[in-house]
């Protein structure tokens, strides 16, 4: 197996120059910072799930794929709310503060599966490994937005708490109105258009029903509008904070050490240890699980109103680092 690194240096600059636009575009205020809010809806209710729904609906049927797939899936059911539980564990024992400790756990359970993921991927196993990939991604698009959202949202509700509790004779009934404000239900994050196409995708491919020629085409631009809107939103964000900023919080060090080195190498641990017939599962799974936050990071924290400016920090800083420790961790495979 032969790693293209040009491919892999390609994509992480291809994502510092989508953010670098939004970044400049808040900063030079050709957009108002006021426009985040619309474009992460955009990309949320439209764009994501077209995404979504065209990688996998019109991928070709392959019964061999099967069994690995299922096998892929089953590992990544399991993977993601257990990478979950230890970040939140983490976050207790290295004592990061509350308002911080969700989108600290978020960073260590959710890497960029799709944008950094699949082409890294694809030059490291070929094709197969793309498709692994991709079956992975399932998984992810489940819990992210459902489980991880509501991690992130847990920082909203524990900062409301500590406003609260710091006002003396702040009404207990108003703080509760914050805390469930910024909270989402678990029918929300569940019954979600997210969660809809992925259940749509697999109905199509698993019952080889082909997505008609006039519906794929407009599917097919909404999907490419995805990266560089998720990207241009991550910049935006990251335009809002002070530079000094991005760089002198501890809590985001240690969660970016947790995202591309401590993640990748449990995983491999873990997964080299399991009867495992086809090792190139092992293989791209703890690949994926190197990558840098997603960029739907700063979209999740925008939505449902968690720290915006931890989730910028980080997908700067994981970005930033992953240039070093993505070639790392594909050596080390």
């Amino acid at each position: 197996m032969h790693l293209d690194f040009m491919v892999v240096f390609s994509n992480l600059l291809g994502l510092f120059l989508l953010i670098g636009t939004g970044f400049l575009a808040v900063r030079l205020r050709m957009l108002p910072a006021g426009a985040s809010p619309c474009f992460s809806a955009l990309l949320l209710k439209i764009t994501l799930p077209c995404t979504i729904f065209i990688s996998l609906a019109t991928k070709e049927y392959d019964p061999a794929f099967i069994r690995d797939s299922l096998l892929t899936l089953g590992i990544g059911l399991v993977a993601f709310p257990a990478m979950q539980l230890l970040g939140s564990a983490g976050a207790r024992l290295l004592r990061i503060p509350e308002g911080k400790r969700g989108i600290w756990a978020f960073c260590c359970a959710y890497p960029n599966t799709g944008f950094m993921g699949f082409p890294v991927c694809l030059a490291l196993f070929g094709a197969e490994g793309l498709a692994l990939a991709v079956i992975y991604n399932i998984a992810f698009n489940i819990y992210v937005y459902s489980i991880g959202a509501m991690a992130i949202a847990g920082d909203s509700s524990a900062a409301a708490a500590a406003s609260a509790a710091a006002v003396p004779g702040a009404s207990g009934s108003a703080a509760d109105q914050k805390v469930r404000a910024g909270k989402p239900s678990l029918k929300q994050v569940l019954f979600t258009r997210i969660n809809f196409s992925v259940l749509l995708s697999l109905i199509f491919y698993f019952g080889r029903i082909p997505v008609p020629g006039p519906a794929a085409i407009p599917l097919t631009h909404l999907s490419n509008i995805t990266t560089p809107l998720s990207m241009l939103i991550t910049g935006m964000a990251i335009g809002q904070s002070r530079a000094a900023e991005l760089f002198n919080d501890r809590d985001a060090w240690s969660a970016s050490a947790a995202r591309l080195l401590f993640c990748p190498l449990l995983t491999f641990a873990v997964l080299s240890h399991l009867p495992i017939r086809n090792l190139m599962i092992v293989s791209v799974i703890s690949v994926v699980m190197g990558m840098p936050v997603p960029g739907v990071t700063t979209v999740l924290a925008e939505t449902y109103h968690g720290n915006l400016s931890m989730a910028a920090k980080l997908s700067l800083l994981t970005n930033l680092l992953s240039m070093l420790t993505i070639p790392l961790i594909c050596m080390l495979l």
